[in-house]
């Protein structure tokens, strides 16, 4: 049988080196730019398990061009040396080149799974408060195990490696018993066990007698098993630990909350929930809608449901009061009031008393999101009315600027806002409410 071999077949080598450092590029790419696709409308509305595509930065997809003659050069047309053009493209709008107006369309898109990218956000962000509270542990049925071991049971469960344990353990220390009523070595006393079928009186009287056999080797049969040395397993049922956190989503739906706004809400929840979810095996989702009046809704409607009507935001931390006292218990539950308006509310005096119970309540966390990109022109009434500026009046406040707009923290009561213009500002507010962990 003829081998063939080829000086250059570590190519192949090469070209999986190069396809692994290509994906480490992407993936560095996918880091460094994935603050300014977590907003895009196509990722949010993405479920688990799906592909969605992301915009990458800096990297090119190169390919081969094939030369049409007319340059005089290119692939088979002799030796070359290091720095010949190989192909040399029109630079001439609308032959392949961009115009001024297009260049810096250098880019690629790259197809990933969802949950990869969820990875990354949760790499760049932590979730606060997590370690300051204890978490709140239940027993949930994970299925059925293996696990007791035991004297008693049916044959098809017997345990085999803890039975020969079992056995071995027995027969040590009777050749131990022997050892000690006669002063023999401890060969001895396994030959004499041997010799006396492992009758532990016999094999005294064996070594005592002078008629233990010495050309017995003490490793054969070295353990018998007897019926108090079966061990079997036992079924039972398997249970884990699982900490419960609960995301109450509330959202102001009146007349003036524009379908942006309601986006920008949907972007944030979005992510806090899929954060929460890493952190937290048993998540609900409670959705919250108000006008002057608040109702618990279905995912579906929270999101599509027609604007309409004034604004009264403590109707919906008062229904959030509510479904804690009623079905989530601090004690019980980590819970997390997430809550987004475009900041009119005609009654915010009420607001922050009503947060302020929800305060005493021990929640993991209060975020408010004030989503309105025209906040600056308004004035008179509506400022003496605006949410956000009520509760800087209200709470101890650190604020940090980023960008064109503002976010603020209250370490103490565990209550965290910013106002949102646009969708540049959904990753400082992520930012800014799942801060960095320690490390």
């Amino acid at each position: 049988m003829s081998i063939i071999d080829h000086p250059d077949w570590d190519l192949s080598e090469r070209g999986m080196k190069d396809a692994q450092r290509h994906r480490e590029k992407i993936d560095d790419a996918i880091r460094k730019n994935v603050r300014d696709v977590i907003a895009d409308e196509s990722i949010i509305t993405k479920k688990h398990g799906k592909k969605v595509r992301v915009p990458v930065k800096g990297l090119k997809d190169f390919k081969f061009i094939y030369d049409t003659g007319k340059s005089g050069a290119g692939v088979g047309q002799g030796k070359g040396k290091p720095g010949d053009v190989i192909y040399k493209r029109d630079k001439s709008p609308g032959q392949g080149e961009p115009d001024d107006k297009n260049k810096g369309s250098g880019d690629m898109d790259v197809e990933v799974d969802i949950d990869y990218l969820i990875k990354v956000m949760f790499d760049e962000l932590g979730l606060p408060y997590i370690e300051e509270k204890t978490k709140v542990e239940t027993l949930v049925p994970k299925g059925w195990k293996f696990d007791a071991i035991t004297k008693k049971g049916i044959y098809p469960r017997l345990h085999k490696k803890r039975t020969i344990i079992e056995a071995i353990k027995r027969t040590s220390m009777d050749a131990g018993e022997v050892q000690e009523a006669t002063n023999c070595d401890i060969d001895d006393a396994f030959r004499a066990l041997i010799q006396a079928n492992h009758d532990i009186v016999k094999a005294i009287e064996v070594v005592k007698s002078g008629k233990l056999d010495k050309s017995i080797d003490p490793d054969d049969g070295l353990f018998t098993i007897d019926d108090d040395d079966l061990r079997y397993r036992q079924i039972e049922e398997s249970f884990e630990m699982q900490s419960n956190a609960v995301v109450i989503a509330m959202m102001d739906i009146s007349g003036s909350m524009t379908k942006e706004k309601k986006y920008l809400t949907r972007s944030l929840l979005f992510w806090l929930t899929q954060f929460l979810r890493k952190v937290y095996e048993n998540v609900k989702i409670k959705f919250i809608v108000h006008t002057t009046e608040a109702k618990i809704v279905a995912e579906d409607e929270f999101f599509n449901r027609e604007s309409s009507g004034g604004t009264q935001s403590y109707t919906a931390f008062e229904l959030a009061e509510y479904l804690i006292d009623s079905e989530f218990s601090p004690e019980e539950w980590n819970i997390y009031i997430f809550y987004s308006s475009d900041g009119e509310d005609f009654d915010p005096k009420r607001t922050i008393s009503t947060i302020n119970r929800l305060v005493d309540r021990k929640v993991n966390m209060i975020a408010y999101a004030e989503v309105n990109p025209d906040v600056e022109e308004f004035a008179g009434w509506w400022q003496n009315n605006n949410l956000i500026k009520v509760m800087k009046k209200s709470f101890k406040f650190l604020t940090k600027k980023i960008q064109d707009t503002e976010f603020y923290k209250d370490a103490e009561k565990h209550i965290v806002a910013g106002l949102i213009k646009n969708r540049n500002h959904v990753w400082p507010m992520l930012s800014h409410m799942l801060f960095e962990r320690k490390k």
